[in-house]
């Protein structure tokens, strides 16, 4: 089972960023103790926001000849509920982007090699994440990383400044289950059968490049893919949580960490063969 990180964020992100993937077998010792209590899904209101600090990301998509690399850090990454008619929550991100980047795409009239830096100043990064209102399960997310970047372009050996558009959709063939409500200490959930396919569009240089690609992602059905291990208290930027512990049964790659009082998730640890991700929460103006 492959991985891939979501929407280049959570591929960057949170977002995304929690997946099982393929690796050596490692299932951590289950704890005796256990709580008596549950914490269910949280009600989300129009304007409710959460504010993180993405330390470090990386992503790596190397499919089929085409490459996309990038190295960097996410300041005032933050989230904002736009909308909750219907049984969905719509959630706008905004965030100021740093990374080093390497793409190589590839198409049946153009081949592009870029290389640079994204810099916070010239790059605006936007986008909208779906969840079910019944378990704030992933239903789907969009991107576009938006500016000017100091790009070197082969064979041109000197870096010019390019405007550039990047645009990413996640297609998921079902919700993308990050959460199992109500939680409480030692609860499994399992990964359905899903795919997963990122259609990525490049352009830039005045309009004058337009390259489509599309990532394939396959998820097998996994019965035991996640696990609510505990509750633990948990100091980030915007102060000390009571959380839930949630990680990854077999592999070892991921844990992140819900606190009831935020609604939302308040750290973020994953690595991965096709990139990791690390961030906390910053500040937040959601109330119970």
């Amino acid at each position: 089972m492959k991985m891939k990180i979501m929407g280049i964020f959570i591929c960057m992100l949170v977002v995304l960023s929690v997946v099982a993937v393929a690796g050596p077998t490692k299932i951590r010792q289950i704890p005796i103790e256990a709580t008596n209590f549950d914490d269910d899904v949280p009600t989300w209101s129009d304007g409710d926001s959460w504010t993180y600090t993405i330390n470090n990301f990386t992503v790596d998509y190397n499919v089929s000849g085409q490459r996309m690399f990038m190295d960097g850090k996410i300041d005032d990454f933050e989230w904002t509920v736009a909308g909750t008619s219907g049984s969905t929550y719509e959630v706008d991100f905004t965030g100021k982007l740093t990374a080093d980047y390497e793409i190589y795409l590839s198409s049946s009239a153009l081949t592009l090699w870029v290389t640079g830096t994204f810099i916070p100043a010239l790059t605006r990064i936007k986008g909208t994440i779906i969840f079910t209102k019944s378990d704030l399960e992933i239903e789907d997310i969009s991107a576009e990383i938006k500016g000017i970047t100091m790009a070197k372009i082969s064979p041109i050996p000197i870096p010019l400044p390019i405007p550039f558009k990047l645009t990413l959709d996640g297609d998921l063939s079902t919700v993308f289950p990050i959460f199992d409500f109500p939680l409480h200490a030692l609860k499994v959930w399992a990964l359905p059968d899903i795919n997963i396919e990122m259609n990525v569009q490049m352009g830039g240089i005045f309009g004058l490049i337009n390259i489509p690609v599309q990532f394939p992602t396959h998820y097998s059905w996994n019965p035991l893919a996640f696990w609510c291990w505990s509750k633990e208290n948990i100091t980030v930027e915007a102060g000390s949580f009571d959380a839930w512990r949630i990680a990854s049964i077999i592999g070892g790659f991921f844990e992140y960490y819900y606190a009831p009082s935020v609604g939302n998730l308040i750290k973020i640890d994953a690595t991965m063969p096709n990139g990791n991700i690390n961030g906390e929460l910053k500040s937040t103006t959601y109330t119970p």
